[in-house]
């Protein structure tokens, strides 16, 4: 089952600085601990692009190499590419970490904004612990 943790709060409290202690104190548990940068969409999609660069050449696709051996990496297929690494079924015991989640999706006014569960792999394993300002993201956890 798919574990996803929601730690929220005022700015500055350190949230982030919870997340980095608990991933350094329990990263001997997790097969791989990935970090976002969940700001804003296009930090969460460029963080994608960093991790698919360090997976396994054998365990992506055919365009998932093709793709990493490019200069310029797209970003969409990046994403993709990690979500499919991350819900295969004997890797089941990675950490995944969405740091600064801050603009409500449901604000149509918020140019930051995007909705978080759109990035979470299809898979019914592994960890997300997001850190958010926003109460109303606890419902996600």
């Amino acid at each position: 089952r798919q574990k996803v943790v929601v730690v929220h709060g005022l700015g500055g409290i350190g949230k982030t600085q919870l997340a980095v202690e608990f991933a350094r104190e329990h990263q001997d548990h997790f097969s791989a601990v990935f970090w976002i940068d969940g700001s804003s969409e296009a930090s969460l999609k460029h963080s994608f692009v960093d991790i698919v660069q360090r997976l396994p050449r054998g365990e992506l696709t055919a365009d998932g190499v093709q793709m990493i051996s490019q200069t310029v990496v797209e970003a969409n297929v990046a994403v993709r590419e990690c979500e499919q690494w991350l819900s295969i079924s004997s890797n089941s015991h990675w950490l995944l970490i969405i740091d600064n989640v801050n603009c409500d999706y449901s604000d149509r006014d918020e140019s930051l904004a995007y909705n978080v569960k759109d990035y979470f792999p299809n898979a019914d394993h592994g960890s997300i612990l997001i850190t958010t300002r926003l109460a109303s993201l606890q419902r996600i956890g």
